[in-house]
């Protein structure tokens, strides 16, 4: 990401968060302890910034220092939405959401070009596409590409970073949110969904990410869904439940409505996917029809009914700050070879652990 130039554009970048968070210039004025004026002229470029300004600026705004002070991506800009007072809510969370990228994406890069983050080698799966794509086909390839051509996936996250896209999950409304960079991606996943919710969004953004596609976020695109979003949609549907399982795992016994139930509750527990998303699959594949679907929909299962049916409920997965493997090995190496600081390594794990929490190590010499 290319560095601001001008006292302007750090003002400009002030004032978009400032919306973003849905405060006036006096609301922020008062939490830095500053005068409305002051503020006025700081977001109009008149008004140079102390750092210690910008830190209070940044904390009282939910976003990094380094946000004042760097581009977004052209991506994301060419795709952004302008914001003003009269913001709604969506826009606004759609902003914040791309703030949390950027700052993904700018941990992303760091790690990378200090060696210490390796990106999977790129692969023949990944592919830009602006029409229509097989999503079972790119599905299966994804799978074969992870050695799992059925079964539950494991982890969202250390999935995705098999395949090129790093992902983390961020305390934000808006669902997710993905970047091509240069051989590998960077994605944000909401932590406030549920987390048959989360897992789906991962396998969305992976879809995108698959696709070669430069910028996605799913923040506000649910009214509108395209015939693109379709096909992720399906891409996702059929990666996270390949229709081999869910067919093999059927009862014999079709026209039995309590053994029916009983297997999609298995489906929805070992496979940790929300239950609408198995009585899709299973309607899809035309296991039941569109009266007993909706039937069941109507009756979402309880903790209870986990419990009674298998013993146990769905594993959460991809709890707030949740990174893969990859990442968190690669953090910790920066740590253990002294190029980072324990906050540094806390904020770049997302709070995932305290800095109490970190590995001994030994940088200095040893006392005579």
């Amino acid at each position: 990401m290319e560095a601001v130039e001008s006292w302007g554009e750090i003002g400009e970048r002030i004032a978009e968060a400032r919306l973003a968070a849905g405060m006036s210039q006096g609301d922020l004025a008062s939490k830095v302890a500053l005068d409305r004026t002051a503020m006025v002229r700081i977001e109009a470029g008149d008004r140079r910034v102390s750092a210690l300004e910008l830190s209070r600026l940044a904390q009282a705004l939910g976003v990094p220092v380094a946000h004042f002070l760097s581009r977004p991506p052209a991506a994301l800009v060419s795709r952004r939405v302008a914001l003003e007072d009269g913001s709604d809510e969506a826009t606004r969370a759609s902003y914040r959401l791309d703030a949390l990228l950027e700052q993904h994406a700018r941990n992303a890069r760091w790690l990378i070009t200090e060696g210490f983050l390796t990106p999977p080698p790129h692969t023949a799966l990944s592919q830009r596409s602006e029409g229509p794509v097989d999503p079972g086909s790119l599905a299966s390839a994804a799978r074969k590409a992870l050695g799992r051509p059925t079964g539950p996936l494991g982890s969202m996250a250390d999935v995705a970073e098999k395949l090129g896209l790093f992902l983390t999950v961020v305390n934000e409304a808006a669902e997710g949110a993905s970047l091509l960079q240069e051989g590998y991606g960077v994605a944000v996943i909401s932590g406030e969904s549920q987390p048959g919710r989360r897992r789906w969004t991962a396998a969305h953004e992976l879809g995108h990410h698959l696709l070669q596609d430069e910028y996605h976020s799913d923040a506000g695109v649910a009214a509108s869904r395209d015939e693109r979003e379709r096909q992720i949609d399906r891409f996702a549907e059929c990666l996270l439940l390949p229709a081999q399982d869910v067919r093999a795992a059927w009862p014999e016994a079709t026209n039995d409505p309590d053994a029916a139930r009983l297997t999609m509750l298995s489906l929805a527990a070992n496979y940790r996917v929300s239950w609408s998303a198995v009585v899709n699959r299973v309607r899809r594949l035309n296991l039941i029809d569109g009266d007993e679907a909706r039937r069941q929909k109507a009756n979402s299962p309880t903790r209870g009914d986990f419990l009674a049916a298998i013993g146990e409920q769905p594993v959460p997965d991809l709890e707030p700050g949740t990174t893969g493997k990859m990442w968190r090995k690669a953090v910790l190496g920066a740590w253990e070879k002294g190029a980072i600081t324990a906050p540094r390594t806390v904020e770049l794990l997302y709070g995932a652990i305290t800095a109490a929490d970190l590995p001994t190590r030994s940088l200095e010499e040893p006392l005579p």
